[in-house]
C-alpha cells in the first residue's frame, strides 16, 4: 500500500484532465523534493522480481539488470530518457525471470498507476507476456532439425517494440507529494475524483491555502497569480495578467511564467504579445523572432536555425489546444 501522502501522475492526470505538457510542468516545477519516479518500480522489483533476478543470476549466471536512478542534483527530470531507462531494464529483467513474475509485478505498477487498467495497452501486454512464456514452454532448437514441425517456420523472436508501451506509461507512473500537486492546481477544476484525490480532499486544501492568504497582500503580488477556467468547449482558460508580460524582457517573462503555465502558452505570449512592442528584440519578420525564442527555450544549442523555428512552430501548434487572453 502506498503513502497515503504520494499518488501517481496517472491518477493526478485522469482527476484534473492535463494534457502530456500540463504534466511535464507538474513534473518540473516540483522536481526533485516533491517527486518521485522510481518508487513504484522499485517497490515492484522488491516484491516480484529482485528474489527471482538474483536466484538466477547466481544459478544461471543471468544478466541481473540494476534500477536506473535519478539524479536528484540535476535541475530537471529528462522523464523521455529515463523513460527509455525504465523500459531497457524492464526488457532485460524479462530474460531473467519468469514471465509470470514480472506481469505480477507490472500489474501492480499499473494498478497502482490507473484507477482502471483494461484499456492500459491491452493488446502489447498480452502479446508481450504470450510470447515471454511461450519461450519458456517451447524449446526452439527443434526448430533446427529437419524433423520438425515447425522447422518452415520463421525462428520466433520478440520484437524490441514490443517494450515500447513502457516508456509510454512511465511518466503516468511518476509518484508526486498528493497534497503539494494539488496545491500546484489550485486553478485547475477538478473534472473527476480518482483514488486518492476527492472533491473534499481538494476543497479542505485549498480552503487552507485561502485562509493563509486572507491577510493584506500587495496587490502586485495578487495580479500576478494565474487564472485558469475551463470554456464551454473544454478548452482550458488562460488569463494573463499584464504585470507577468508586459513591458519586460523575453527571459524575465519566461523566468516569471515558467512555473505556472505550460511551455505551449509561454511561448503564445511571447511570439503574439511581447514581439511588436519591442525593439531590442532585434527581428521584424516572424522568421527571426521565432528564431530567437526558439533559443530561450531550447534545451541544448542546435547548429541549424531551423531546429529552433521548428520548436517554436511545435509549441505554438500545441498552443490552440488553450484559449489564452490578456487577464
Amino acid at each position: 500500500m502506498l503513502d497515503q501522502q504520494k499518488i501517481s501522475l496517472g491518477r493526478v492526470r485522469q482527476a484534473y484532465r492535463l494534457t502530456s505538457n500540463e504534466v511535464e510542468t507538474v513534473i518540473q516545477a516540483m522536481w526533485p523534493h516533491a517527486v518521485f519516479p522510481v518508487e513504484l518500480w522499485r517497490r515492484a522489483h522488491e516484491a516480484y522480481w529482485k528474489d527471482f533476478a538474483d536466484s538466477n543470476q547466481t544459478v544461471y549466471n543471468r544478466e541481473n539488470p540494476a534500477l536506473p536512478q535519478p539524479c536528484l542534483s540535476d535541475k530537471r527530470l529528462h522523464t523521455y530518457l529515463f523513460g527509455c531507462d525504465i523500459m531497457d531494464f524492464f526488457r532485460k529483467l524479462s530474460g531473467n525471470i519468469h514471465a509470470n513474475a514480472l506481469e505480477l509485478g507490472l500489474k501492480y505498477i499499473l494498478e497502482e498507476t490507473y484507477d482502471e487498467i483494461e484499456n492500459i495497452f491491452p493488446e502489447e501486454r498480452e502479446f508481450l507476456f504470450h510470447s515471454l512464456k511461450r519461450l519458456e514452454t517451447e524449446d526452439f532448437l527443434d526448430q533446427y532439425s529437419p524433423d520438425s514441425p515447425l522447422f518452415e517456420e520463421p525462428i520466433f523472436t520478440i520484437p524490441a517494440s514490443s517494450y515500447h508501451f513502457i516508456s509510454h506509461i512511465f511518466v503516468d507512473t511518476i509518484l508526486v507529494n498528493r497534497d503539494d500537486t494539488i496545491r500546484f492546481l489550485r486553478n485547475y477544476p477538478l473534472h473527476k475524483e480518482v483514488k486518492g484525490i476527492t472533491r473534499a480532499l481538494v476543497e479542505s486544501i485549498l480552503k487552507v491555502i485561502s485562509s493563509e492568504n486572507s491577510f493584506p497582500e500587495d496587490p502586485k503580488v495578487q495580479t500576478e497569480q494565474p487564472a485558469v477556467e475551463e470554456a464551454e468547449d473544454g478548452r482550458l482558460v488562460f488569463r494573463i495578467p499584464s504585470t507577468v508580460w508586459r513591458g519586460k524582457p523575453d527571459h524575465a517573462v519566461y523566468e516569471d511564467m515558467k512555473d505556472s503555465y505550460p511551455l505551449p502558452v509561454i511561448a503564445y505570449v511571447l511570439f503574439y504579445w511581447c514581439g511588436a512592442d519591442k525593439p531590442e528584440t532585434g527581428h521584424k519578420t516572424p522568421v527571426g523572432r521565432k528564431t530567437q525564442l526558439g533559443r530561450l527555450f531550447a534545451e541544448k544549442e542546435y547548429s541549424d536555425p531551423k531546429s529552433y523555428r521548428n520548436q517554436m512552430n511545435d509549441l505554438l501548434k500545441k498552443a490552440d489546444a488553450y484559449c489564452i487572453v490578456k487577464g
